[in-house]
């Protein structure tokens, strides 16, 4: 009888607060020595932590010392430097599939975590809270919610276009017939989401 299939934990970059798949994110591991190496395999032993792919995360782990905090130990400059290397070769190498395939991650991931406004009515709701949001439309949304993320925009708020189709969205999101949807502007979440986006 084969294994039951087990579902892979998200991680938290240590920067943005933000889960992602592991193959999105890099490992950085406190060795037995209180040395704290990249680890490219993902598998070597020690108390571990995450970064985003992006240089930005990295920038801010090491302003806010983060990264050292989650890691109990200090990073060398030559371990920074290390980790920048990696993470401008990764992003390289990164291409539009597999940012397509980790906006998708976190999109489920948002909906699971309850952190997603789905249809217009709820993002309506939220967006009379007062608080911005983030408006995400389908590539191929309808006229009618085009506008209505043009009126949200001219309010404060910023809408995205994804580059996900109405049936790839509502896949994602594990919901039928997704045209737009929303989570509040002021996130690691969303800095995550505009990163790929702009890519």
């Amino acid at each position: 009888m084969p294994a039951p299939l087990t579902r892979q934990r998200p991680r938290t970059c240590v920067a943005c607060r933000t889960e992602a798949p592991k193959r999105a994110l890099i490992r950085v591991v406190r060795t037995p020595d209180g040395s704290a190496v990249l680890d490219v395999t993902g598998r070597l032993p020690g108390r571990g932590a995450y970064l985003c792919l992006n240089v930005e995360c990295l920038h801010k782990a090491r302003r806010t010392g983060a990264l050292s905090r989650a890691l109990k130990t200090s990073l060398t400059d030559a371990c920074w430097e290390e980790l920048e290397r990696c993470i401008e070769h990764c992003a390289k190498e990164y291409g539009p599939e597999e940012r397509t395939r980790e906006l998708r991650s976190l999109l489920g991931l948002s909906r699971r975590g309850r952190l997603l406004f789905i249809g217009m009515d709820a993002i309506r709701a939220e967006a009379g809270r007062g608080k911005p949001l983030l408006l995400l439309t389908a590539r191929d949304c309808s006229e009618a919610v085009g506008k209505f993320a043009e009126g949200l925009a001219s309010e404060g708020h910023q809408h995205m276009e994804l580059p996900l189709d109405i049936e790839a969205l509502s896949a994602a999101l594990g919901a039928g017939s997704v045209q737009a949807a929303a989570l509040a502007a002021r996130s690691g979440l969303a800095d995550k989401l505009r990163i790929l986006l702009a890519e």
